[in-house]
C-alpha cells in the first residue's frame, strides 16, 4: 500500500539520536540510511522548553513524513512522535489531543487513523473512520490503510 508509516517509524529513532548532537538551526542531512530522500532537521533550544527537533523527509513528490523530538536536556531520553505522514496521496497530521490519532482532509471529507493499544490478544490495533461514520477496527496497519484508501477511491468516484 502507498504509505510512509514504515519510514516514519524508522525516522523516530533517527530524530531521537539527532536531538542529542545535531547543531542548532536548519541542517540538511547528506548521509543517512533511508534511501534516496532528503532529510532536514530544524533544531531549537530554549531554557524554558528545552530541545525541540523536527525531522522532515521529502522526495520528488513532497513531504513524506515529519517527526518531532523534544527533551528538556540533551542527555534526557527524548519524547518522539510522528507529526505528519503521507498515506495514499493524503497527508495525515497528528491530532493535538491524541498522539496516536492522525487526520487528513480532502475537500469536505475527513479521514481518521488511530493506533490502539490492545488490552487483550483479540483487540484491534488500528481503527479507521471516514467523516462521521462509525470507527472500523483493524488488526494490521496495511488493512487499515487499504480501508481508508478504498473509502477515498469510492468518494472520488461518487
Amino acid at each position: 500500500m502507498d504509505h510512509e508509516f514504515e519510514l516514519a517509524f524508522n525516522l523516530c529513532d533517527e530524530a531521537a539520536g539527532r536531538i542529542q548532537n545535531q547543531q542548532y538551526g536548519i541542517t540538511r542531512i547528506q548521509f543517512h540510511n533511508h534511501g534516496d530522500i532528503l532529510l532536514t532537521t530544524v533544531h531549537q533550544h530554549t531554557r524554558e522548553t528545552g530541545h525541540h527537533l523536527i525531522l522532515l523527509a521529502h522526495d520528488d513528490h513532497g513531504l513524506m513524513a515529519a517527526i518531532e523530538a523534544t527533551a528538556a536536556h540533551h542527555e534526557d531520553r527524548p519524547d518522539v512522535r510522528i507529526i505528519k505522514v503521507g498515506v495514499g496521496g493524503l497527508t495525515f497530521h497528528v491530532d493535538p489531543g491524541d498522539r496516536w490519532t492522525y487526520r487528513a482532509t480532502r475537500g469536505a471529507d475527513t479521514y481518521t487513523l488511530t493506533a490502539v493499544v490492545p488490552q487483550s490478544i483479540d483487540d484491534p490495533t488500528w481503527t479507521t473512520q471516514f467523516n462521521d461514520a462509525a470507527p472500523v477496527d483493524h488488526d494490521h496497519l496495511e488493512l487499515a490503510i487499504t480501508e481508508l484508501l478504498s473509502t477515498t477511491a469510492h468518494t472520488a468516484a461518487a
